[in-house]
């Protein structure tokens, strides 16, 4: 699972049956999106997004911790992953996609007993295949950045507890996306901060993922970053 730290959420994996495996039917998961989620008539079928909005299938939350303890509902994280199942006019998403996408983004809606969003194509941090946070592709003008560990001493050798930490803002960059499109162009221009570097970012940018072996990762946009350091 992709646990996120802060203001974005915790992401879960979805993985197909293996073809031919017979399996008993699973009983659905009571929603976790919010209580102004529009359930949609039953006779509704389809929803065909307008603009560069993406339908998206929302992935179940996570019922037990990695300790195998079930979690209440109001202790499962919301989802922030699925799979668009309708592209509508987006530029740069196509039916099929993994992607993760910001937590308080969208229109969330339920239908035929399923969970769905509606997003704008930018409110989509990047693809994904798999559970870790480290194989995400961003989108558009974003940076995944693997976070600097925060100090855990004062300069003095003091010892600082978790609350106290300062939050890192400095980190190296493990991937980057295409660029944006303006509206006039049908090209991205390139980002000017390439794969490997270490940059100082704003403190309160970006969303936070907690990837494999506690690793902490950050999603930023060109903008957030200040400097590059060395």
């Amino acid at each position: 699972m992709l646990a996120l730290r802060s203001a974005p959420v915790g992401v879960v994996s979805s993985r197909p049956a293996f073809a031919g495996r017979i399996r008993a039917p699973k009983a659905r998961v009571p929603s976790l999106l919010t209580p102004h989620a529009t359930a949609l008539p039953v006779e509704i079928k389809t929803v065909a997004p307008l603009g560069e909005r993406v339908v998206v299938k929302v992935v179940e939350a996570e019922q037990k911790t990695q300790g195998g303890i079930l979690l209440p509902s109001s202790a499962q994280k919301r989802p922030t992953q699925g799979e668009v199942v309708n592209a509508g006019t987006a530029k740069a998403l196509k039916k099929g996609d993994k992607v993760v996408y910001s937590k308080y983004a969208g229109t969330e809606i339920e239908l035929q007993s399923e969970d769905f969003v509606i997003l704008k194509e930018d409110d989509v941090i990047g693809l994904i295949n798999g559970d870790d946070i480290a194989t995400l592709r961003p989108c558009q003008d974003r940076l995944l950045v693997e976070m600097q560990e925060a100090a855990s001493k004062t300069a003095g050798g003091l010892l600082l507890t978790e609350s106290s930490q300062e939050k890192p803002t400095i980190g190296r960059v493990v991937a980057v996306g295409p660029g944006r499109v303006e509206e006039e162009s049908t090209e991205a221009t390139p980002l000017g901060v390439e794969a490997g570097a270490t940059v100082l970012y704003s403190k309160y940018s970006g969303t936070e993922f907690e990837g494999a072996e506690g690793k902490k990762y950050i999603v930023i946009r060109e903008v957030d970053i200040l400097a590059l350091v060395t």
